[in-house]
């Protein structure tokens, strides 16, 4: 067991290094896109329009319905054989004669006597009246119970279907476009995030730098003032400057607090959950790539908009169907007949048309509309593009302002650096004073402050230029 501690502690040493393993930018977009509610919405929005896609693909396929019913007649069905009565009786009486006197003639040449064809019609007539029905039968029940099968089978619909396919397909794509514009958005806003982040470390390395700086200051002044080179309240000045200093260390330290909790929340994550982002902002100031030939058919609300675009094309296909006929194969099968009329057979095939005829003006001002829409949609696909090739522009020229003055606040910052490492030198060889010092410090740190606050101002342009172009992948080329 004692063996075996040193390679256990090794072992969670290594699993906390690794659990404290400083997240990079890809990461953090990883898990952004991963666990962000927004794009887990939009990527369901796409799961959803594709089942709704499949559904729309078997509208061809014949239709079977289960139909049951109940029925109670207010009567039963009969049929009328007393408004019958007179004819089938006179009917057979005539017949009978005719036939008896064609059989007389066929034998003897002549036809029967007038006695003998009125005692066979009076016979027949007595005959058929004597068994024909006192009452009207009945072919029905009151109650009856029916169950079968209905068959629909589209066979020319005037190609509604087709047209709602190629909606519910368009529908699909623009669902993926959308799912690309938040992903778009949440990794710009995961970047935007993440300078900030870089800009906080390093303003936090630089006051912690300044920190220790006012130390050495302070053991110096408490050394002069117990030799009595310098009078009480230099040292008091150097006291509440090394304060300052810590408030300011103390205040960025929360201000990367807040920072953490919203890139937290871009990428899903529990706010109590530790992350560790300990990178700093570089010098790097390299201009994008083809900067100045910009191609802003990427931006994704430009493609959302051309996306809508199609729909509304297919919206205006489809509105204009409306005004042909449908035709249907039909089949009905009745497999339960329970005291069904006798009138009614168990099956029948046939086709049906249907063709609305009153809603042509109604369906005339849709097509309409839906023509507006269509060229609504262009309408704004072209002001979207003038305002992005406007937006580019100015957000070139402001990038290059931006470079400029940073490099201009880089030398800044250099010959502050240099100049407080000459009057530190100086005190130490006691040719300058505390407050000399303190003020060449505060001077450092405040063209530290400006430089880096231009270099994120800087990054983040770049940042937004390559959200414009509909580019956020390269934007890490740019912050490291």
């Amino acid at each position: 067991m004692k063996n075996m501690l040193p390679f256990l502690l090794f072992l969670f040493s290594s699993l906390y290094s690794k659990a404290q393993q400083s997240l990079s930018l890809a990461d953090c977009i990883g898990k952004a896109l991963e666990n962000n509610t927004a794009a887990r919405l939009a990527k369901q929005s796409v799961e959803t329009r594709q089942q709704q896609y499949n559904a729309a693909k078997l509208n061809l396929l014949p239709k079977a319905d289960l139909l049951g019913g109940y029925n109670h007649l207010s009567k039963p069905l009969t049929l009328d054989m007393q408004g019958l009565k007179s004819g089938i009786v006179e009917g057979a009486a005539g017949q009978s004669v005719n036939t008896a006197n064609s059989v007389y003639n066929q034998i003897t040449g002549a036809d029967l006597p007038k006695a003998v064809q009125d005692k066979i019609y009076s016979t027949t007539r007595g005959l058929v009246e004597a068994f024909y029905p006192t009452a009207n039968p009945e072919i029905s029940k009151q109650d009856f119970v029916t169950a079968g099968i209905l068959f629909r089978q589209p066979i020319y619909l005037g190609g509604k279907l087709k047209a709602l396919q190629e909606l519910a397909e368009q529908q699909v794509i623009s669902g993926k476009v959308n799912l690309d514009a938040v992903n778009d958005n949440l990794k710009f806003n995961v970047a935007t995030q993440y300078i900030q982040l870089l800009y906080l470390n390093t303003m936090l390395d630089k006051q912690a730098q300044l920190v220790t700086a006012l130390d050495k200051t302070q053991q110096s002044a408490e050394n002069l003032l117990k030799a009595e080179l310098i009078p009480p309240y230099q040292k008091k000045w150097v006291d509440v400057i090394k304060a300052q200093g810590v408030t300011g260390y103390e205040n960025l330290k929360l201000e990367k607090e807040n920072a953490l909790l919203q890139i937290k929340q871009l990428m899903g994550m529990n706010l109590d959950e530790p992350i560790l982002i300990k990178d700093t902002l570089s010098d790097h100031a390299q201009l994008p790539a083809g900067f100045l030939g910009p191609d802003v058919e990427q931006n994704p609300d430009l493609r959302l908009l051309n996306s809508k675009r199609d729909e509304a094309t297919i919206v205006v296909k489809t509105t204009k169907t409306a005004n042909l006929p449908n035709v249907f194969g039909i089949a009905n099968y009745q497999f339960l007949q329970k005291n069904l009329p006798a009138i009614m057979p168990p099956w029948m095939v046939g086709v049906e048309m249907q063709w609305s005829l009153l809603d042509w003006v109604q369906n005339a001002r849709k097509v309409k509309a839906a023509r507006s829409l269509a060229s609504e949609s262009e309408l704004l696909i072209r002001q979207k593009k003038e305002t992005l090739d406007l937006g580019t522009r100015v957000a070139q020229n402001k990038i290059v302002s931006l470079r400029n003055q940073m490099l201009t606040l880089k030398m800044a910052r250099d010959e502050a650096i240099s100049t407080t490492a000459i009057v530190q030198i100086r005190l130490d060889n006691s040719m300058a004073s505390v407050k000399d010092v303190n003020d060449a410090q505060q001077l450092q740190l405040e063209a530290e402050k400006t430089y880096y606050t231009s270099l994120l101002a800087y990054k983040i342009a770049v940042a937004t230029y390559c959200y414009i172009l509909g580019k956020p992948d390269i934007i890490s080329q740019f912050i490291n």
